[in-house]
């Protein structure tokens, strides 16, 4: 497996010889701009066609991700708003988000965390508790969901039994 920095080097500049240690925001608006691999994270007015069919976004992020910050979830939320130039209203027709508390990087932690991921064992195939019958219910039915309820088994074990569940709703500017 190719080092990230021999990728950047090679992909980004095409130069074997950069040196990380000199990254600056030119670099970083010159991969933007590239695009490698077509892995860009942040859309904005490219979403619009597929707003106009009819898609539907349901977001997640758990707060206390040890990985990817929870932050940057809400900035790209901001980003899609602006980048479309688009009213809070408007885009929560078509991309609503959640921030589950107490949620690690997609799964596990020390709060209701469970909401459909991983197979959604030991929850019903039901929008209030499982994230894919919430999209399934809203592309189906137009049935948007307001909230999500989170689910904590005792000692992460479905067969030990629900310990808590607590009412993720969704993120509102």
């Amino acid at each position: 497996m190719p080092n990230p920095q021999d990728w950047f080097r090679f992909v980004v500049h095409g130069i074997p010889s950069w040196d990380p240690a000199d990254w600056t925001t030119r670099d970083a608006a010159i991969a933007a701009e590239l695009n490698p691999f077509n892995i860009r994270t942040f859309p904005s007015r490219e979403l619009q066609p597929f707003k106009d069919r009819g898609g539907k976004i349901l977001s997640y992020h758990g707060q206390q991700d040890q990985q990817i910050t929870s932050m940057n979830t809400e900035r790209w939320f901001e980003h899609l708003r602006s980048g479309m130039n688009t009213t809070f209203s408007e885009l929560d027709d078509f991309v609503r988000y959640f921030r589950i508390s107490g949620m690690f990087h997609c799964s596990g932690g020390p709060g209701a965390w469970k909401i459909g991921q991983n197979s959604g064992q030991g929850l019903p195939f039901d929008g209030r508790y499982n994230v894919l019958a919430a999209i399934v219910e809203w592309v189906e039915q137009g049935k948007a969901p307001e909230f999500i309820t989170g689910t904590k088994h005792l000692n992460d074990s479905v067969a030990a039994g629900i310990e808590f569940q607590r009412r993720h709703c969704r993120y509102v500017i």
